[in-house]
């Protein structure tokens, strides 16, 4: 898995992040990439990308600050999780 942030300070609370975000995503989908991106200003920009069974999905949350980032990522997740288990069936 590759984490991508700004700084060290980030990049650690990064790690915990992913921690949770591969629980969230469940067994058998597999992060490969989690990624902070500070282009927008006052935006942050969380964006995961996972794999099931040869098929990616991406996901991605927007916030004020990480924390908030985090937490529209997990709900972004828990309904991109759907549409990727049925294109993985189809």
């Amino acid at each position: 898995m590759r984490l991508r942030a700004p700084d060290d300070a980030t990049a650690r609370h990064l790690e915990l992040v992913a921690e949770d975000i591969v629980g969230l995503l469940g067994a058998g989908i597999e992060l490969h990439e989690l990624v902070v991106d500070g282009e927008l200003p006052d935006i942050t920009v969380l964006r995961a990308q996972y794999q099931l069974a040869g098929v990616t999905g991406e996901s991605s949350g927007r916030g004020q600050n990480l924390i908030e980032a985090h937490a529209s990522l997990r709900a972004a997740i828990v309904t991109d999780r759907i549409g990727l288990g049925l294109r993985v069936l189809v």
